[in-house]
């Protein structure tokens, strides 16, 4: 049988981010998603212009009372996107009722609060105090360099030496309980995962692709998920998450998309489909 995930992210009718490179990734990768959007966007936000963005705060409780009244069940949930203080306690609320169920779910939270030294548009300095309680319900967090300097207070930084940055990831770790990885993290001229679990603090590191797109971050993430729900080790499942975000990156700009495009899911299918979960538990 396929695990499945609750998949809690916004939805961006034009360009791939969030929920439309969420669910083709996991999906590939054999997880059966169930969406929950947190907003609808008329586009993904990075580098338009404007755009219309509406959040779904109501939405979402009344789509949890259902699912809650109707008992169905996850196998993990993915918290991405959440517009709000209010919607950061409702999902809190959530992930509470499914851990008290008999199979608690696998919870990874991807804290999106900004990048680049800078918070997204919709955000507020509310949402910072809040998703720093939320990170202490998952069991893996999955912040970049922006959203790992704002959940410890401390300045962004665009490069780091090895020591810092894993001392960063040790922090988040005791912060949140949660096992972590800061990702796309420029090291002594090499970038890399900065990780922190139960065997210490490390990093990952994998090929430098010069170019990026938003969405990486979503990509990477709903890997990561997929690994970890197959029970491969931390260490593995950051390693190819990386590996293969990095492709995907690397295939997005060699078919010429710009920027705003985000980064095509479509361009690895095979490599995510000869990954499916399915196969390692048969």
């Amino acid at each position: 049988m396929q695990k499945t995930c609750a998949a809690i992210h916004d939805l961006a009718s034009y360009a791939k981010s969030s929920l439309t490179v969420v669910l083709p990734a996991l999906e590939a990768l054999g997880v059966e998603v169930s969406p929950l959007p947190t907003a609808l966007l008329s586009s993904q936000s990075d580098g338009f212009d404007s755009y219309f963005f509406q959040p779904l705060t109501e939405e979402m409780r009344a789509i949890i009372a259902e699912w809650q009244k109707l008992d169905l069940m996850f196998d993990s949930i993915y918290a991405g996107f959440l517009g709000s203080a209010e919607q950061v306690s409702l999902i809190t609320d959530f992930i509470h009722f499914h851990r008290a169920r008999k199979n608690p779910p696998l919870v990874l939270v991807d804290p999106v609060m900004g990048d680049d030294g800078d918070l997204y548009g919709p955000m507020e300095e509310e949402h910072i105090d809040a998703m720093k309680k939320l990170i202490t319900e998952a069991d893996y967090i999955c912040p970049n360099v922006t959203e790992a300097a704002l959940l410890l207070g401390y300045p962004y930084q665009e490069s780091f030496d090895e020591q810092t940055i894993l001392r960063w990831a040790k922090e988040l770790a005791n912060q949140s309980n949660a096992t972590v990885a800061i990702t796309s993290v420029p090291v002594e001229g090499k970038m890399a995962v900065a990780c922190s679990d139960a065997d210490g603090s490390y990093l990952v590191c994998y090929d430098q692709v010069d170019a990026s797109y938003p969405g990486s971050g979503d990509l990477f993430a709903s890997i990561l998920l997929a690994y970890l729900l197959n029970k491969d080790s931390f260490r593995l499942s950051v390693t190819k998450a990386a590996q293969l975000t990095a492709l995907a990156i690397k295939k997005t700009q060699n078919l010429g998309y710009s920027y705003r495009h985000g980064v095509s899911v479509t361009s690895i299918t095979g490599e995510l489909a000869m990954n499916r979960i399915e196969s390692k538990q048969a």
